[in-house]
């Protein structure tokens, strides 16, 4: 499975952005646009199908257009620990759709190279599977994500996060609404992932302050700021904002509605032998062995 992923990443960017288009124009349940001889819906119809509410994020979103980045361009200075963890990040070339030069392939470091979890926020910035899946009950919003085929809770039950939580992948999350925007606060996260595909590094210290308005039936802005005082001299953000369109599924799956996409090691380690042998998207890096 993570043969056939990591071969298909140089067409991906493409197809998923031409998908997006016509989701943009769909809506979901849809094969395509009406008729042109179709009469137009009465407008009372029109205000039903078009209406939604704004408090209900349920269903499967997909980042459109595709732009991949960093949590903004204007990333604030680092600390010295920040300056000195970011220096050792060397990217492979599964990066290179974004510009991002690819280190020679006995230095690669990036964790996911390693089957490593992609962690958060980096599973919503790759140069693909930003697509992912809310599922309200009346205590939690369940974020459901492709990429790694998991997911994280975000309490709302009026909970507060841990003062000193053990830190994982995907840290500790809890919500609130506020008007219409679901703010969401997160903590203990481990130091072990980069924030995006660039090798931005973080500690376990890290805390998140992300924003979810839906402001439309099929978009959802979204927005983020990291706060790290061991790795950045201020906080980080808030990001530009992001949209995500509603999707009746995963245009990366052709039957199911998300893609079961894990990193299988027992794949992935034969990868380069097996199936790459010449470098896709790579010879610079191979050139300098």
């Amino acid at each position: 499975m993570v043969r056939d992923r990591l071969m298909n990443l140089a067409v991906v960017a493409i197809a998923a952005l031409a998908l997006s288009s016509t989701l943009m124009g769909q809506t979901p349940g849809t094969s395509g646009s009406a008729p042109a001889t179709r009469s137009p819906a009465p407008q009372s119809q029109r205000i039903r199908v078009n209406s939604f509410d704004p408090h209900d994020l349920n269903g499967i979103w997909l980042l459109t257009p595709r732009r991949q980045m960093a949590i903004t361009e204007n990333r604030p200075p680092m600390t010295a620990r920040g300056q000195e963890k970011f220096g050792k990040a060397r990217s492979s070339w599964t990066n290179a759709a974004l510009g991002v030069k690819a280190a020679p392939e006995k230095e690669w470091n990036d964790p996911l190279y390693k089957c490593d979890p992609a962690g958060y926020p980096r599973t919503m910035q790759q140069i693909f599977g930003e697509i992912f899946r809310f599922v309200q009950t009346p205590t939690e919003m369940l974020e459901f994500f492709e990429w790694d085929h998991t997911w994280r809770d975000i309490w709302t039950d009026g909970r507060k996060l841990h003062d000193d939580p053990e830190p994982r992948y995907y840290g500790y999350s809890v919500g609130r609404w506020d008007g219409d925007a679901f703010v969401v606060d997160s903590n203990g996260f481990n130091d072990r992932t980069w924030l995006d595909p660039w090798g931005d590094v973080h500690s376990n210290q890290m805390r998140l302050r992300e924003t979810f308005r839906r402001v439309d039936r099929d978009h959802i802005e979204w927005q983020i700021t990291v706060d790290d005082p061991m790795t950045y001299t201020k906080p980080w953000g808030p990001s530009e904002k992001r949209i995500f369109t509603l999707a009746p599924k995963s245009p990366r799956s052709e039957y199911e509605e998300l893609r079961e996409d894990f990193c299988v090691w027992s794949d992935s380690s034969g990868f380069f032998k097996d199936a790459d042998t010449i470098g896709v998207g790579d010879a610079p890096a191979r050139g300098d062995k």
